[in-house]
């Protein structure tokens, strides 16, 4: 049974990605498939976007426009809510209260919540507690958040060195995790959607410019092709599609997005590491 992991860098620009020094990003998108012009939902707000992401239709139909939550979206089944409804093991690691809004409570077997602080490398410590989770549950779902880069955004302003710096920590973060699947011997047992839910310009982000809407997406995985840009456009809210076929699950009527499935490889590909 395929596993998934799904990360979230909030506010990683594809052409910052690029820019920065990011080897164990660089390894997932150069042995994966991926695109650099993944569109992000408007208002290109951190819920808004999320929403999208998990419950497959963009901001227009569920209502979530700013950071704040709205009961609308509950017309829209969560990706957490329809792994879970089938049985499947969801474990969701963040530091964003917010975001406790993805899921309607007791649709997730695990929940782990630490405040993000200036005084503390808070996405590490959520890093390294997802990586002893997951190392030792195997969930079949597995959220993942990392907050920096969209912190140091709004504070130094989008493609700053300090910017570039924190995407550059956020991969080392996800390299945690990285290193210990593989140490234990099971990241075979995975794949990894890595996307951002948004940009930003300047010191802010929400409006309809390129620099705010365009999100790298990368899917890494056993069965996915290897070092593939994907011709497909892509939009967030076609991750919640993509997870549900990863875990053989249906799509519900209610999502508009559909399963990037030219990411899949053929039979005869080598899929191999």
């Amino acid at each position: 049974m395929n596993k998934t992991i799904l990360v979230v860098l909030d506010a990683c620009r594809p052409d910052a990605l690029i820019q920065a020094h990011t080897p164990y990003l660089d390894s997932l998108w150069l042995t994966g498939a991926y695109t650099w012009t993944a569109q992000a939902t408007v208002p290109s707000y951190t819920l808004p976007c999320h929403m999208s992401m998990f419950r497959g239709v963009p901001a227009a139909k569920h209502g979530v426009t700013g950071n704040t939550y709205s009961p609308s979206a509950q017309a829209y089944p969560s990706i957490l809510e329809v792994a879970h409804a089938a049985g499947k093991h969801v474990a969701v690691f963040h530091s964003w209260e917010e975001l406790r809004d993805l899921a309607a409570p007791g649709n997730v077997d695990l929940s782990y919540y630490r405040a993000y602080r200036e005084d503390e490398d808070t996405d590490a410590i959520v890093a390294r507690i997802a990586a002893d989770y997951v190392i030792a549950r195997q969930p079949d779902l597995t959220f993942l958040y990392l907050a920096r880069p969209d912190y140091i955004g709004h504070l130094a302003g989008w493609m700053s060195p300090a910017y570039l710096a924190a995407i550059e920590q956020s991969d080392r973060d996800l390299g945690v995790l990285l290193e210990r699947l593989t140490i234990a011997g099971i990241r075979d047992r995975f794949t990894l959607l890595i996307l951002s839910d948004h940009g930003g310009h300047g010191h802010d982000h929400g409006s309809d410019l390129p620099e705010d809407l365009l999100i790298p997406w990368i899917l890494n995985g056993p069965s996915i092709r290897r070092g593939y840009a994907l011709t497909t456009p892509v939009r967030i809210y076609d991750t919640a599609a993509t997870l549900a076929a990863l875990l053989d699950l249906p799509v519900p009527p209610e999502w508009d997005g559909a399963p990037v499935r030219e990411a899949w490889a053929s039979p005869t590909e080598d899929t191999r590491p």
